[in-house]
């Protein structure tokens, strides 16, 4: 990690609240220090939850892990949720953004991800890590957030319906839905 991101990492986006069980979530930016649990992470995905969130059945390579964790904050931003567990903190979702770089892309817009660990689904998490990532991004210059998803993802269609986004089938592909949010 460079100096200017260590300098860089915002803090201030740390937050702390706990499950309905009394288990405690911590959200924070991602770190370069990450790359191992995020690697864990992502390994321990089923296939269904991996596919949902790339879209393909490919994993992440160990390259594209490392861009995933070293990250430039001034361009994205991503945000994990953890928990300690044997006194270890581990990784069980995480929210991430890019701002759009291409000459054509539409000033201040930003395509999003998000993915949740098998074993922490459906306990509110993703919508927890959402609006966590939506308000950063509005903090951050972010004007419109979008993304696709499959036009099955009854659980990424439902949230996103609950967090405002328009959803809207892709003309060009009859699988994917495309999602968009004005900030």
């Amino acid at each position: 990690m460079t100096s200017d991101k260590k300098r860089d990492y915002p803090a201030h986006l740390i937050e702390d609240f706990a499950f309905a069980d009394g288990t405690p979530v911590r959200i924070r930016p991602i770190r370069a220090d990450d790359l191992a649990s995020h690697a864990r992470f992502v390994g321990g995905l089923s296939f269904e939850t991996g596919y949902a969130r790339l879209l393909s059945p490919r994993k992440p390579q160990p390259d594209e892990l490392r861009r995933m964790t070293d990250i430039d904050y001034d361009a994205e931003l991503a945000l994990v949720a953890t928990v300690v567990q044997d006194g270890v903190e581990q990784e069980i979702g995480v929210a991430r953004f890019v701002k759009s770089e291409t000459s054509d892309a539409e000033v201040g817009s930003a395509e999003f991800g998000i993915v949740i660990a098998d074993a922490w689904q459906r306990r509110g998490l993703a919508e927890k890590l959402m609006r966590s990532l939506i308000a950063a991004a509005a903090g951050a210059g972010v004007r419109v957030l979008s993304d696709i998803t499959l036009y099955d993802n009854r659980a990424m269609l439902g949230l996103a319906r609950k967090l405002g986004f328009r959803l809207r089938r892709d003309p060009g592909n009859p699988n994917l839905t495309r999602l968009t949010l004005w900030l």
